[in-house]
């Protein structure tokens, strides 16, 4: 893979930000790595040892001297994130170390071992930064390897372990758990032998445990030059709707990884994400004590420190945003979203930051009220029918009588009004009622608060005016951007997620269910290849895919059958088999905002790869 004149002719900076390629540097380099984040795992009795094999892949050049990071510390998701506060103690007051019984790198079939200031032992204490992995080198790896990465330690049962990887057993990732570390060893004679069952638990769904492993990685090689990314990430970035079982085969999960790792246009871009689900701008790279954000900053500052002053990358990706929101505009784009892009500057001064402008935010629940006469419901909608169908079926929820809850099959009667048959109750209604389509047309959803199209300069239209500020560089927040709106919008409704009648779509092929008790658990259908492990699927009568019958959610894929939790639910052939665009959130309304498999693809694919070029210096 060639590199343009451009990219190969590019000389470092003297703040180390560049790079015109340095065999003598440490770069981030591995396509699988990520900050440590999650929930804490206890030692199970019987598997108070634990071997945790992942697999990283290397970049397009030649790497051979490596140093591997383990973490003394992870970070929590959601709300407060990134502070890292995810620890066997309590802040202030350590809790467990974690006992690393060795550490092998397997390349080419052959392992080799890691040592730690000369030792193959090392104890990882709590609330420490961690430790690092002397300098290990390797014969050549060549380009575009796979390296396996095997972490034997323990504590003692009922302690704590910090959380960093679900493993990815389709690719030969494993966890192994036995009573002693002697037991473990045999599994470096069979290293696709099954993890074991009490470890191997929720494989593909968010609730996975997540193994300890190495955090950051970096590698000396041929760098040629090519942008090497630190990525300053939240939940829609680091792959909150995307899990284990449906990883390429480079170990990315999520739009952001698989679009820098994708090879083309400058090609593949390796980088380091040092961010995590639920990260917030103003919370990052600052804080102490209980607020912490401080340590994977850091750690960092350990590499440049043994790197002879050089970053290992040469270029900040900023696609933080989405969390950052504030009922005044000037809070979310000063104090939130800039505060982060101010540090980081000063932590790496002449960096180039470039951008990528946040997706959208869509509610899929419309307000009604609710009137009945005997057993027909009329609601009333204030904003209007547009996107509802006659035939179609609506989920109605937050009504008192509860009869009126539930899926229907509604009736469209005019501009403002449709009628469901249900079991009778008092009129009218009351509660706060709403009435969802699941995401089925985008036409049926509203703007979510500070999401409302287009951004007119008041604080209503957040999301889109910190787009057009960060677009337009707006008090130097970034030096370039990549417009991600296209990538994802709908084709019918600026501002909008796009809804199931605008995504692939297929049919089943043969019938799934018999009398409507009787369970079954796969279901065949004409084209699988547009969906993915873990990703609901919803089922509604053809040909035109209005009457829903079932949701259910993939749990395999073997050709184009697919295997799902189980349904006694009928399904017929030609049947229409439709994906979810993203993750139901759960507010009030539920609303649309972190990208499901087949939201994941299109991102993926409706952003140029040479967009890329924009991240040479």
């Amino acid at each position: 893979m060639m590199l343009s004149n451009s990219l190969s002719l590019t000389q470092p900076r003297s703040g180390g930000g560049g790079g015109g390629g340095d065999p003598d540097r440490y770069m981030f380099f591995a396509s699988r790595n990520r900050a440590a984040s999650g929930n804490i795992v206890t030692a199970l009795a019987g598997t108070e040892y634990v071997c945790c094999k992942i697999i990283v892949n290397t970049p397009q050049y030649v790497t051979r001297t490596f140093r591997f990071h383990l973490p003394g510390f992870a970070s929590t998701e959601g709300g407060n994130s990134p502070q890292e506060t995810i620890v066997t103690g309590i802040i202030g007051a350590p809790g467990n170390s974690v006992i690393v019984d060795a550490m092998y790198i397997r390349t080419g079939g052959v392992f080799y071992a890691c040592t730690f200031g000369g030792n193959s032992t090392v104890t990882v204490a709590d609330q420490t930064n961690g430790q690092w992995t002397d300098a290990m080198s390797l014969p050549d790896v060549p380009a575009e390897s796979a390296i396996e990465i095997w972490v034997f330690y323990h504590t003692a049962t009922g302690e704590k372990i910090w959380p960093v990887y679900r493993v990815q057993k389709h690719r030969g990732e494993r966890v192994w758990g036995a009573v002693d570390h002697a037991s473990l060893l045999p599994f470096m004679s069979d290293p696709l032998a099954a993890s074991t069952p009490a470890l191997d638990t929720a494989y593909g769904t968010q609730n996975q445990p997540q193994y300890y492993n190495c955090d950051f990685m970096v590698a000396k090689g041929d760098w040629d030059g090519r942008p090497v990314a630190l990525a300053f990430v939240d939940s829609v970035g680091e792959s909150r709707q995307e899990y284990s079982a449906a990883a390429d085969d480079r170990g990315n999960i999520g739009w952001l990884r698989r679009w820098l790792d994708k090879d083309g246009g400058i090609g593949r871009v390796p980088f380091f994400m040092i961010g995590m689900p639920g990260n917030g701008s103003v919370r990052e790279y600052t804080g102490s004590g209980s607020t912490i954000a401080t340590r994977r900053r850091d750690i960092v500052r350990e590499i440049i420190a043994f790197n002879a002053g050089k970053w290992p990358f040469t270029v900040v990706i900023n696609q933080m945003g989405q969390n950052d929101t504030s009922t005044l505009y000037n809070t979310w784009f000063n104090t939130n979203y800039r505060s982060v892009v101010t540090r980081i500057r000063a932590e790496y001064v002449g960096c180039k930051i470039v951008a990528m402008p946040p997706l959208g935010r869509t509610d899929i629940q419309k307000t009604i009220t609710l009137t009945s006469v005997g057993t027909v419901a009329t609601a009333t909608v204030a904003s209007g029918t547009t996107g509802m169908h006659t035939g179609q079926t609506l989920s109605i929820a937050g009504a008192t009588p509860t009869a009126y809850n539930g899926s229907y099959v509604i009736t469209v009667t005019g501009p403002n009004s449709f009628t469901y048959n249900f079991a009778g109750g008092t009129s009218p209604a009351t509660g706060t009622i709403r009435a969802g389509d699941l995401g089925l047309d985008t036409l049926f959803s509203t703007y979510t608060a500070q999401n409302f199209w287009p951004a007119d300069g008041t604080d209503a239209s957040g999301k889109w005016r910190l787009r057009d500020d960060i677009i337009a560089k707006t008090s130097a927040c970034c030096d370039d951007s990549i417009d991600t709106y296209a990538a994802w919008k709908s084709g019918l409704k600026e501002g909008s997620w796009p809804g199931m009648l605008e995504l692939p779509s297929t049919t089943l092929t043969a019938q799934s269910g018999t009398d409507g008790v009787a369970t079954y658990t796969t279901v065949q259908v004409a084209d699988a290849s547009i969906f993915r492990p873990e990703q609901p699927l919803n089922f509604y009568v053809g040909p035109d895919g209005w009457q829903r019958l079932s949701t259910q959610t993939i749990q395999s894929i073997a050709g184009n059958v697919i295997t799902t939790g189980g349904s006694a639910v009928v399904l017929p052939v030609g049947t229409v088999a439709r994906p979810s665009p993203a993750q139901q959130e759960s507010t009030t309304p539920i609303s649309f905002v972190h990208p499901f498999p087949i939201m994941i693809d299109k991102i993926v694919n409706g952003i140029a790869q040479s967009e890329k070029s924009k991240f040479v210096v």
